[in-house]
């Protein structure tokens, strides 16, 4: 259009795909973004597209922008595309990007320009991405916006049923992904020895029968749901389970058990907290899994996840 007389000279309508992908071990992330001119009723001039991203204003990014960077040729029914690639120059501590996009078209001697993705543009603070290196002695870059999902591993049964029964019971339904709320990394190890502290307290009683019993408590203590941070003061005001072993036929079997299991009562739903009589292979087991995941998707204090114990999600 004529930016003084806003006179239209022509519409062209296209679509925009990006995908970031970030590394969690290295200060540098990728994005793929293609553009497809769908629609246009300019046929009288040839039209070039370029796009100009702006990663940050000063020099804590360093990116290249690749094939987009000039002007090129394009048709109705044609699509360019390229990768643009980024690294954080820091070295210690924090530091996050919000993306933001220029995308010029070029027709005959006229230009027009449209934006996306800065404060107060049209996707304004969706194209945000965080690089530290606080989880590891590596650097490494992720999107926070995406909560990502800890899965239980199902060679953990009792421990995976347990954490179910427990997200299924409790009205908050803590971490369970369409019901209740996910939880949040407490990222402190004092806080976290605290929080272990109450509620596996000197309440709790192992079951006889559970092989190398330990006491499991979830919400997991590394959490700021963790049943202290809610308020809490002792560990008998948590849900209660067993895992107790069975001798049939010369083979040993494990079950999960609760006090009113047998006359049909569910754990109590105003709880806070849970805690299990846990075999140590499976309450050792998840709690290294989820210490692995954290350090993946390089998870700062606060940050959040789901956790899926195999309860439906949706």
């Amino acid at each position: 259009m004529d930016t003084v007389t806003g006179m239209i000279y022509g519409k062209a309508y296209g679509t925009v795909e990006q995908e970031i992908d970030t590394q969690n071990s290295i200060p540098e992330f990728f994005e793929y973004m293609n553009f497809y001119l769908y629609n246009s009723d300019v046929t009288s001039s040839a039209m070039t597209i370029s796009v100009t991203p702006v990663c940050s204003l000063d020099t804590s990014c360093k990116q290249n922008t690749g094939a987009w960077a000039a002007p090129r040729p394009i048709t109705v029914g044609g699509s360019l595309d390229g990768t643009i690639s980024r690294s954080w120059t820091g070295t210690s501590g924090r530091k996050s990007f919000l993306i933001s996009y220029s995308l010029t078209v070029n027709i005959g001697g006229g230009s027009g320009t449209t934006r996306w993705g800065g404060h107060g543009e049209p996707g304004g603070g969706q194209y945000l991405v965080r690089c530290d290196n606080e989880v590891t002695a590596r650097s490494g870059c992720i999107v926070p916006s995406y909560t990502p999902t800890f899965v239980v591993d199902p060679k953990y049964p009792q421990a995976r049923q347990y954490i179910g029964m427990v997200q299924a019971s409790m009205s908050s339904h803590p971490g369970w992904e369409s019901k209740g709320q996910p939880l949040h990394r407490e990222a402190n190890e004092a806080e976290a020895r605290k929080n272990r502290d109450v509620v596996c307290d000197s309440t709790f009683t192992p079951a006889s029968s559970t092989p190398e019993p330990q006491c499991d408590e979830f919400p997991f203590a590394k959490s700021k749901e963790s049943g202290r941070q809610l308020g809490v003061k002792s560990g008998s005001e948590c849900q209660r389970y067993n895992v107790v072993s069975s001798t049939i036929d010369g083979q040993v079997y494990l079950s999960l058990t609760w006090p009113g299991l047998h006359q049909g009562q569910m754990p109590s739903p105003t709880a806070k907290c849970a805690r299990a009589s846990m075999p140590k292979t499976q309450n050792e087991g998840v709690g290294g899994d989820l210490g692995r995941r954290t350090t993946e998707w390089r998870l700062l204090n606060n940050d959040a996840y789901w956790v899926d114990a195999g309860q439906p999600v949706g």
